[in-house]
């Protein structure tokens, strides 16, 4: 457990204390506990995301990932489920923490986690050419009440983009079908959502609205086509010359 945990202090209601006042005093030990590691070595044995959390994170400055415990179970994972079923789980969401290092951030970081320019002047700039179609792939797309900023939502949908592709080509190398691979990717993005929260969620998260992820960066694999015999009028039909290929 990290010594955080063993800092923060809640006081009960009937010693004086408030949801407010308990979460003030921890935002102002966890500021102090920041501090303090600032001259410290780095510990790399600390885990950035509890076990509990569903979540997943890739951090440029350690050059490492981090997949709680409770991200292994269905949707994601699960033993009851195909193995293609579980590449477009927890394989592409695998995938996507590993791309976070060459996404328009992660690329900015050296191995050893350096802010440091390690690519060839050719190589950034086709790289910086795909990640301006990747922004106008999802700029202005609406989603509920919301238009989506394309730059905002960009490194994550980077990140789903290569994700997605290397989960993908996995699992075409071992001789599974794409079905269960696209409906898992499918699955594991479904939300239920008030509309103002999506106004609120659009309005700061870094990621596209779940929905939007699952079936944009589907629309850019040739494979999803040739899965689903999709073609020109149908919904999920997106012209050639309009997919978005990074990696």
């Amino acid at each position: 457990i990290e010594e955080i945990y063993n800092r923060l202090q809640v006081t009960p209601a009937a010693a004086g204390g408030s949801l407010y006042s308990n979460l003030q005093a921890a935002g102002r030990e966890s500021i102090k506990y920041s501090l303090e590691k600032l001259h410290q070595p780095v510990d790399r044995t600390v885990w950035l995301m509890p076990g509990n959390l569903v979540n997943a994170c890739y951090d440029p400055q350690r050059n490492d990932i981090t997949f709680p415990a409770a991200i292994l179970q269905a949707p994601f994972y699960s033993s009851e489920q195909s193995r293609a079923a579980n590449y477009g789980g927890i394989g592409a969401v695998i995938a996507h923490e590993v791309s976070h290092a060459f996404d328009n951030n992660g690329a900015q970081f050296d191995e050893f986690g350096n802010m440091k320019n390690w690519w060839t002047e050719a190589d950034y700039k086709e790289f910086a050419d795909r990640t301006k179609a990747e922004i106008a792939l999802f700029d202005g797309l609406k989603f509920g009440p919301t238009t989506l900023n394309g730059k905002q939502i960009v490194s994550e949908n980077i990140a789903d983009q290569g994700g997605l592709t290397a989960a993908m080509t996995a699992c075409k190398e071992e001789g599974q079908g794409l079905e269960d691979f696209y409906a898992n990717w499918a699955r594991v993005w479904a939300q239920k959502s008030l509309e103002a929260a999506i106004k609120m969620i659009v309005s700061v998260d870094v990621h596209a609205p779940g929905p939007l992820r699952a079936n944009v960066q589907a629309q850019c694999q040739d494979e999803f086509y040739e899965t689903f015999a999709v073609k020109p009028g149908d919904g999920m039909y997106l012209a050639p010359e309009d997919r978005v290929k990074i990696w």
